[in-house]
């Protein structure tokens, strides 16, 4: 594959806006003396000193089989602190009222809905109780106040983006690898529930009491009026790909909160490009980040991505039609916890990828794994360049290929360049995107989302400063990404994103399974050619293989079939016509990094 046949860049809406918002809140600054390189902002310890442990809990009796007697962790950088903080810091997603989540009962019993066993059953991660988790709910559930009103719980960054390994009865848990959840079967769960609950005066009238509601008419009132909004979120969300385990269409479901906030969930599109969860360790350090390497860090860029998530993930923004730029710095009032995400960004900084845990997995073959160093310096390292794992000032310039040039499932790629929706309530607003002019009647849904994003930003303008200072500070000022992908035009100006990112592989082994869609579930299956990877294999097994490297793929709750167009295992031919002797000591060195 050549390198930098194009390098070069057309800024997205996106990046345009986050631009903009950065240079308006650093010219209504005072100026002050430059930041010294080596002036990094303390870490955050919002979590008692006291605490001492994770407070992973291990499920003995799993039930898809993969039981485990202990969590382990390994040693990524962060301290328990950083940890725990990470896992339940609140990024301003509301699904639920706390109170429902935590007192809702599943429907055929009157144990917890959040009890550890069924929340295994969706894959998320479960835990003791800790000072910042009181009601011991799983990884990544945040509980998020609500001035006036009551808390409400959503998920954050660490729900999607931690990962479990069982073998020989060890759950290892790493964070920032990918996790396993299945968000639509968790939501069916939670209408479920609900509907269990008003369909039964008994079940009602606990959950009225342990909600603390008035009296059961007004517990009835409320849970009827969760369940209508979630129906209807369900039934305008689900893709026609089932995502299964492990995977969900994030731009799909950002662009249809987007839609969902201007025009209407009835212009719903169909979240039909389901990817895998990406790996984190190393995402501040990226010039660009995301599958398809869209989305730049420089300026408050990592703020403007981390927003449009909150907003995937049930964050609520009040969309304003502003009709000049002088009042629409007034921005949209949102539930966006802009300080929690400046932070989450630089503890992400600090978090190193995990290095194969050989004293739990079998040793790595040393011998096998020399041979395997040269293939993949000969083989590999063009496009996934090697990274010293702790350096502290480690950083990657993104390299980005065409999608006729790597040649994986085209879908996710082709749906961020060409999704358009109503602009609804934005008709005739003025362009908050850096463009001249007002909205049409559609629009790009890139176009909504960076409205959305910036005007939340707007109200966060501090937060926006400090996400703008940081950048600067570790040397983000500006992108660049490389690599052989089309250049986008006054025609097509998004025809850049027609392609995906390769990033280095640190940390690889523990990111199953493979490719941007998670449609191939070993490294050692990603060594054969296309043809004769598993064409349907299951997901859903925490259940380790590192022989292959992977999860393993029988007995899952999910039946992954690649014929399904966004499911396909097609491209990514390198090292394919490798011997199998080349591709086995490939993966022993894969283990390494």
């Amino acid at each position: 594959m050549s390198e930098s046949t194009y390098i070069g860049h057309v800024s997205t809406p996106l990046e345009r806006a986050s631009i903009a918002l950065g240079t308006l809140l650093l010219s209504a600054c005072p100026a002050t003396a430059p930041v010294p390189s080596t002036a990094l902002p303390p870490p955050i310890r919002p979590v008692a000193e006291t605490v001492d442990q994770r407070g992973g809990l291990a499920i003995a009796d799993d039930p898809f089989g993969d039981h485990a007697q202990r969590v382990v962790y390994l040693d990524q950088n962060w301290s328990p602190f950083e940890t725990l903080w990470f896992y339940f810091a609140d990024q301003g997603s509301t699904l639920l009222p706390y109170a429902t989540l935590v007192h809702l009962e599943q429907p055929d019993s009157m144990a917890k809905f959040i009890a550890p066993a069924n929340m295994a059953r969706y894959r998320f991660l479960t835990q003791k109780r800790t000072p910042n988790n009181p009601d011991a709910l799983p990884v990544g559930f945040a509980r998020h106040s609500v001035k006036g009103g009551e808390d409400m719980v959503g998920l954050t960054c660490a729900g999607c983006h931690t990962g479990q390994f069982v073998y020989d009865g060890n759950a290892i848990r790493v964070d920032g690898a990918p996790a396993l959840i299945d968000l639509y079967g968790f939501l069916a769960g939670i209408e479920a529930a609900m509907t269990a609950t008003l369909a039964d005066e008994a079940k009602l009238e606990r959950f009225a009491a342990a909600t603390e509601a008035k009296d059961t008419a007004t517990a009835r009132a409320s849970l009827q009026r969760d369940l209508t909004w979630l129906r209807d979120y369900i039934s305008t969300s689900t893709s026609s790909t089932a995502p299964g385990l492990g995977r969900v269409d994030a731009i799909g479901l950002i662009f249809n909160q987007v839609i969902r906030m201007t025009s209407g969930s009835q212009n719903s599109l169909d979240p039909n490009a389901p990817t895998s969860y990406p790996l984190l360790w190393d995402a501040p350090r990226h010039d660009y980040v995301q599958w398809t390497g869209f989305s730049s860090n420089a300026e408050a860029g990592s703020l403007g991505r981390n927003t449009g998530e909150v907003i995937g993930v049930f964050g609520d923004v009040d969309v304003v039609k502003y009709d000049t730029e002088e009042a629409a710095q007034a921005g949209y009032a949102s539930s966006v916890q802009g300080h929690e995400l400046v932070a989450m960004e630089e503890s992400l900084r600090s978090l190193t990828s995990p290095q194969w845990p050989d004293t739990i997995l079998p040793a790595v073959d040393s011998a096998l794994a020399k041979q395997g160093a040269a293939i993949y310096t000969e083989t590999c390292a063009g496009c996934h360049a090697p990274i010293v794992r702790d350096d502290p000032r480690r950083s990657v310039v993104a390299q980005v290929y065409g999608v006729d040039k790597v040649g994986t499932d085209p879908l996710a790629a082709t749906n961020l360049v060409t999704a358009r929706a109503p602009t609804g309530k934005l008709e005739g607003a003025w362009r908050a995107d850096g463009q001249a002019g007002h909205y049409g009647a559609t629009e790009s849904v890139n176009t909504l989302v960076s409205d959305l994003v910036s005007g939340a930003l707007r109200q966060n303008k501090a937060a926006a400063l400090k996400a703008v200072t940081n950048a600067k500070l570790h040397g983000q000022d500006s992108s660049q990404k490389q690599g052989d992908y089309p250049a986008a035009t006054d025609e097509n100006p998004r025809a850049d994103m027609l392609a995906y990112k390769a990033r280095p592989l640190n940390g690889i082994w523990a990111a199953s399974p493979y490719l941007h869609n998670g449609s191939v579930p070993t490294l050692y299956d990603l060594l054969l050619p296309p043809a004769e990877r598993p064409t349907t294999f299951t997901v859903g097994r925490w259940t380790y293989d590192p022989k292959k490297v992977g999860y393993v793929t029988e007995g899952g709750p999910f039946t992954f079939d690649t014929r399904t167009p966004g499911n396909r295992n097609i491209g990514h031919e390198y090292g394919t016509t490798l011997s199998d002797a080349d591709r086995w000591a490939l993966v022993e060195y894969l283990k390494t990094l």
